[in-house]
């Protein structure tokens, strides 16, 4: 039982059931952002299919992202927190449903979907301004409330504007999404998040993310008719990737810390994109569709924007795990595949098993590194 003296942002929290069951839609409208870039022409992915699938993810996550803040430092098991919820993920589908490459298809349902969330979110954090909390608490539901009322406001502009112009409230409304709450940091810091309970939302999320990758992975790779070794690499890259992962949010990060999460909710952004991207790397890696270049450049890219997502959370460590010397050896590694993949460009799985090999050893630094500090303790 937590003392009453306790901080909240120090209490014990844990995800409740009603969190994981919101973050399954979430999970299905990520998978499906992700086939923007399952589609090829003249051997490459064009960039306006990459930025496509940059702006849906950075829309679906801050949307998530907001939602799991409320819920992280005022959320309860009560009926009007978990209605809300219900009612969110309830919207969430037709959202998904309307994640397309072209965007003028599903305009509309997808910004009516967006302003519908956010007047949701924002009337979350209004109502819990009156149940009578300290000047911290009342002055981030106020930020909250008003970003996601602007944005909400935004969205449903750009459904009544003319086509040549609605995109631009709706993209004004994302840039506003991602950067709106930076001038209310200075009553953020008063009351912060708790990092037992983010961590542990970010990481499930990031987790049931991983395996959609793997199922992907299964369904389009790998056959029961004829087996071949490189499924052994393929398979090997997620383990290790997974494994590093692991690591570092079970044993390097400090939950006593105090933080108002967004460090934390923009690695795991960059950390859930590059998981995409290598999905897509992995599953053209069994065909010719793209060329051996762009293949390489693609994997190696992806890889390198998942654990940078890793290493901006080092301020997150326990001091004796901050060392930049793995950040070194992990990123002499990776460019020692690189080099590797590059001169034996053309051969066939080269990458693959150098890939493999590298995160895997990366992996094993970061296992050795958090046993040396448990040694210590």
């Amino acid at each position: 039982m937590v003392n009453a003296l306790t901080p909240k942002h120090l209490a014990e929290k844990r995800a409740g059931f009603h969190e994981l069951f919101f973050d399954l839609i979430f999970v299905y409208a990520i998978q499906k952002i992700a086939h923007v870039i399952l589609t090829t022409q003249n051997g490459s992915i064009s960039a306006d299919l990459f930025f496509k699938y940059i702006v849906m993810s950075l829309f679906l996550w801050l949307m998530w992202s907001h939602q799991t803040f409320f819920t992280n430092r005022f959320g309860q098991v009560t009926f009007k927190d978990v209605s809300f919820m219900m009612f969110n993920m309830f919207i969430m589908v037709f959202l998904s449903n309307s994640l397309y490459p072209d965007f003028e298809k599903t305009f509309f349902p997808f910004f009516l979907c967006v302003a519908i969330m956010y007047l949701s979110i924002g009337l979350q954090y209004l109502l819990h301004i009156r149940t009578g909390l300290d000047y911290g608490d009342k002055r981030t539901c106020q930020a909250f409330a008003t970003v996601a009322f602007v944005i909400s406001f935004l969205s449903f502009l750009s459904l009544v504007l003319p086509q040549s112009i609605h995109y631009i409230p709706g993209f004004l409304g994302v840039f506003i999404a991602a950067t709106g709450l930076i001038p209310f940091q200075k009553y953020l810091v008063l009351s912060p998040v708790n990092m037992m309970h983010l961590v542990e939302r970010f990481s499930l999320l990031t987790i049931i993310i991983f395996g959609e990758v793997l199922v992907g992975l299964a369904s389009s790779s790998f056959s029961i008719d004829h087996f071949s070794y490189i499924y052994i690499f393929q398979f090997m890259i997620l383990i290790s990737l997974f494994g590093v992962y692991w690591i570092i949010t079970e044993n390097y990060i400090n939950h006593k810390l105090s933080s108002i999460g967004f460090r934390l909710s923009y690695t795991h952004l960059l950390i859930n994109i590059a998981l995409g991207v290598i999905n897509a790397a992995i599953v053209f890696s069994n065909s010719n569709k793209l060329n051996d270049l762009f293949e390489i450049n693609m994997m190696y890219i992806s890889v390198l924007i998942f654990y940078i997502g890793l290493w901006l959370i080092t301020p997150y460590f326990h001091n004796e795990l901050t060392n930049a010397k793995y950040i070194s050896y992990s990123l002499g590694i990776l460019v020692m595949s690189y080099i590797v993949s590059l001169l034996f460009k053309g051969h066939d799985h080269v990458m693959i098993i150098s890939v493999s090999v590298a995160t895997f050893c990366i992996m094993l630094i970061y296992f050795k590194n958090q046993r040396l500090r448990n040694k210590h303790e």
